[in-house]
């Protein structure tokens, strides 16, 4: 029997976030989803309740926002706390990201970046910790990326934006040690998205296969239900890369290096 009976993502109306809506709403969640096109969410919400009806009540609600409007994003977070009569789990899922040299990279994609997967996906947890904190339980859950370890070679800004989201998750869980509110960062390689086939992609995205969507939300999903510290995947890329951290950073600087070069061809 799933412990997630009401959950809300931000970043649903496609990718992992659409993925996750599907996966948790087949385990009997319902869900309150919100992200920048709202037409997607309706008939994300639309095709939710006719696979799997809400039985007296919607099996998801929606709402069109942008995280990096944190004034609208607290209140809906708010509000789906209060409607819910309590989330069970929040997930910061929103991000951005693009593949660009450091020469070439304005600064207003390296703004973008840090005011979607930094300040949106703290206001996120921020506010949803203050809704768990008055009756001392719920899961906090936020999509970090492998790309958290270190520095990745044409993703400077995504790599930082990911590594301080996965620090804020780490100090939550010390912090937070005991008050029955779980912390989980879940640190996917790369997942099959708009994000990762899209013109701005990764090289390494094209040079790859990827983990699908569909996967990659039964994983999450399977993370929110026990609680881990960290879920990572898939391990092929998520063993070496840990491998790596743990050695001097001259070596990660190298592999990482010659990986770019070689991608280039």
């Amino acid at each position: 029997m799933s412990n997630l009976h009401r959950v809300l993502i931000t970043g649903a109306s496609s990718g992992i976030g659409a993925a996750l809506a599907h996966e948790l709403a087949s385990r009997g969640a319902h869900l309150w989803l919100c992200a920048r096109r709202g037409e997607r969410l309706e008939a994300l919400a639309s095709e939710l309740e006719r696979r799997w009806p809400g039985a007296g009540r919607p099996r998801a609600r929606v709402q069109a926002l942008d995280v990096r409007d944190l004034a609208a994003l607290r209140a809906f977070i708010e509000f789906a706390d209060a409607d819910s009569g309590g989330l069970d789990a929040i997930v910061a899922n929103a991000g951005v990201g693009r593949a660009e040299h450091a020469a070439r990279l304005e600064w207003a994609a390296i703004e973008e970046v840090l005011a979607v997967n930094v300040l949106g996906a703290f206001a996120t947890l921020h506010t949803g910790l203050r809704c768990f904190l008055a009756r001392g339980r719920g899961t906090l859950c936020g999509i970090s990326s492998l790309a958290s370890l270190g520095g990745y070679p044409t993703s400077g800004a995504y790599s930082a934006s990911k590594a301080a989201l996965a620090a804020f998750l780490e100090t939550l869980r010390m912090d937070l040690a005991g008050s029955g509110i779980r912390v989980v960062d879940v640190q996917p390689g790369f997942v099959v998205s708009e994000m990762t086939q899209g013109p701005d992609a990764h090289p390494v995205a094209r040079r790859r296969r990827m983990v699908a969507s569909a996967e990659a939300a039964r994983r999450i999903a399977d993370a929110l239900e026990r609680g881990p510290a960290v879920c990572t995947f898939p391990w092929q890329e998520s063993l070496p890369l840990r491998a790596l951290r743990r050695g001097p950073r001259w070596l990660w600087r190298l592999v990482l290096g010659w990986a770019a070069r070689w991608i280039k061809g």
